[in-house]
Parts: structure tokens; sequence; C-alpha cells
């Protein structure tokens, strides 16, 4: 089910891209006006695992907003019942990624 949600979660702002810039604002004290230029990254990454099959990890939405200083961001929304595992996820999605 957490996977119905994840995928609504980035479709809504992949397709409403406008919409990012006052959650943004909001969340990180930014003060974009909207103009600003957006750039995603792709969001599926594989994580090399020593003896077993790599692990794809697919994150909600990892961008760079072009403001004044270019910013990258990664958010996720955690649509699941909490594991404690969110921060282990985002620091492999991170270091993975090379969003860090």
């Amino acid at each position: 089910m957490a996977n119905i949600y994840d995928g609504v979660f980035r479709t809504i702002l992949n397709d409403c891209r406008k919409l990012i810039i006052p959650i943004i604002n909001e969340i990180f004290g930014e003060t974009y006006t909207g103009e600003e230029e957006i750039q995603f990254f792709p969001n599926e990454h594989f994580i090399d695992q020593q003896d077993e099959a790599d692990k794809e990890r697919i994150t909600d939405t990892n961008f760079t907003v072009f403001g004044k200083i270019p910013k990258k961001y990664h958010i996720e929304c955690e649509s699941s019942f909490p594991d404690g595992k969110i921060t282990i996820r985002l620091f492999e999605y991170e270091s993975y990624a090379g969003t860090a």
C-alpha cells in the first residue's frame, strides 16, 4: 500500500512543479519566488551489496532549485508504519545517488 502513496506523492511533485516552491519555502525557510528553475534527478538507484544481489532504492523526489545559489533537495513522504529505518534509508539514498 505504501507504494501507491509514494507514487502519488512523486506524481504530484513532478506534474505540479510550481507547488514544490511553497513546500520548500515552508519546510526549509527559503524565500523562493516561484520563478526559479527546478531540475529533477533520477529516483532509481542501486545499492551494491557484497555477496548479495544489488538492491533497488527509489526516492520520492530528488531535485535542485536554481535560485541565487543552486540548492539540492531530497524529500521523502513516509506513508508506511514507521519502522525506525528512515534515517538509514535516507543515508543510503544520498550516498548512492550522489546527492549529498
